[in-house]
């Protein structure tokens, strides 16, 4: 039997010109997005052009040593944790050496086994450090014996993460191009970390514009790079996790409860919460504010903390003072439940240098209420959150000892009426909650993570590196 030819298909010039017309169609329709949304073009953009920075060969040549307290679980160490993970598998020679806040077994004993084989995994060698180094063990963790005869390898870039007072320039001589790496709450610094900026770094990073003018305007010389700090959320669901919550940590079933972490300090503007939630609301209301010091307050202190919180509330109610609980020692695996358990989150801040716990929140799909200044206005305000109107900036003058950086320079004060109303408006206007809530997790989500921070970190390391092989950068070295 004859085998059947195979049949040709022959597109028509109608044919064509239908695929043509639905290809111009969708380009029409894609051009108009990106008109009526630039927001949105900008952030695809973005991703398209994420890793290009990674790709570049001048990474796999450069030495970094970055000094920070990324063991420790205070702020400087989560940033500076942080920022290591969102640039170590892309820098083959990044070594990483422990300076700065005190680390503590219980600290430790948090992170995973993966966590840990990282740090290791970024000690440097007793070659690559001066014997200087070993000398200085009160205030750098490293595992070298004090070989006076060694010779220090001269890193590329060499990275200061903390509080600029606490620099040691003998230290920082082991880099070629030296960057320092900080944050501060108010709108100028102290006085005492001028100049250890001015003398001892290249260049100054910091996490918001906020930061870059305050170090501007306290006398500052040298060149100011907003680098935002990078968190990596868990790929949770978020409803089916509220779902699962058992208890809600003493408040009612029925409770709205409003979520307030925070250090036990002025900064934090407990009073000030304190007063408008006891002025606002009575034992007779379906609420409970949930007050969480996470680590930062020891649980022996808690009966002592309870009483002082129900003794400001009742200066406001003497005898139905609206329901609160104070809770610390929360585990990171019982921090999910304590934010999937809450209906807003609520801080009174005097000050913040970029705020965790608010991007926390916004993860966690919980209302914002904040005090709308300092560094968090970075990525909250009227359309991400529930901002409070300042009343006014006061120059501290308090004698609490872990406030002293913070005397004579500016302080908010929060509007207690603002705070009032934004605390009812969230219990009540759920469609601009709604609203609000899903816009600032699009934008911490996208704008925050650690692969576009991390591509951002390694674009200044290129242009560093450019710039010495080019000789526009001179160095005494």
């Amino acid at each position: 039997m004859k085998a059947r030819p195979r049949r040709r298909r022959n597109f028509s010039l109608l044919t064509w010109l239908f695929v043509f017309r639905k290809g111009f169609a969708l380009w029409l329709f894609l051009a108009f997005l990106y008109v009526m949304n630039s927001s949105f073009s900008t952030e695809l953009l973005s991703y398209s052009r994420k890793g290009a920075a990674l790709q570049d060969p001048l990474l796999r040549n450069l030495s970094v040593l970055w000094l920070g307290p990324f063991k420790a679980g205070s702020g400087y160490g989560q940033e500076s944790l942080n920022m290591l993970l969102s640039i170590a598998d892309k820098l083959p020679q990044l070594k990483a050496a422990y300076f700065g806040d005190k680390v503590y077994s219980r600290t430790l004993d948090a992170f995973s086994k993966k966590v840990l084989e990282f740090f290791k995994s970024l000690e440097p060698t007793c070659e690559e450090l001066p014997s200087y180094y070993c000398e200085k063990s009160d205030i750098i963790d490293i595992n070298c014996p004090c070989n006076k005869t060694a010779k220090s390898k001269l890193f590329d870039i060499v990275v200061i993460h903390s509080v600029p007072e606490g620099w040691v320039r003998k230290m920082l001589d082991v880099g070629v191009y030296k960057v320092g790496r900080t944050v501060f709450e108010s709108d100028a610094v102290p006085r005492s970390w001028i100049e250890p900026v001015n003398k001892f770094v290249d260049e100054l990073w910091v996490p918001s514009q906020f930061n870059v003018h305050s170090f501007q305007s306290s006398g500052v010389e040298k060149p100011i790079i907003a680098i935002p700090q990078c968190v990596e959320f868990p790929n949770w669901n978020i409803a089916s996790l509220r779902h699962s919550i058992k208890y809600r940590y003493g408040c009612r079933k029925n409770d709205f409860i409003f979520l307030s972490v925070f250090a036990w300090n002025e900064r934090k503007g407990l009073k000030y919460l304190l007063e408008a939630y006891g002025s606002e609301f009575s034992a007779l209301d379906d609420v409970c504010l949930l007050l969480l010091t996470r680590s930062y307050t020891g649980a022996s202190k808690l009966p002592e903390l309870n009483q002082t919180v129900a003794k400001m509330l009742k200066r406001y109610r003497r005898l139905d003072i609206p329901r609160f609980q104070l809770v610390s020692q929360i585990s990171d695996e019982e921090l999910p439940k304590v934010y999937a358990a809450s209906n807003s989150f609520v801080l009174a801040t005097r000050g913040e240098g970029w705020a965790r716990p608010i991007m926390e929140a916004i993860f966690y799909e919980l209302p914002v209420i904040a005090t709308n200044w300092s560094g968090h206005t970075e990525y909250f305000g009227e359309d991400t959150g529930f901002p409070v109107r300042v009343e006014r900036l006061e120059n501290y003058s308090g004698k609490e000892a872990e406030m002293k950086p913070y005397v004579g320079l500016h302080l908010a004060v929060p509007s207690i009426s603002d705070l009032r109303l934004k605390m009812r408006q969230v219990m009540l206007d759920t469609d601009t909650v709604r609203s609000r809530v899903l816009k600032a997790k699009r934008i911490i989500m996208t704008r925050y993570n650690p692969e576009t921070i991390g591509d951002q970190i390694l674009s200044h390391f290129i242009r560093i590196k450019k710039s010495l092989l080019s000789g526009s950068i001179q160095k005494d070295h």
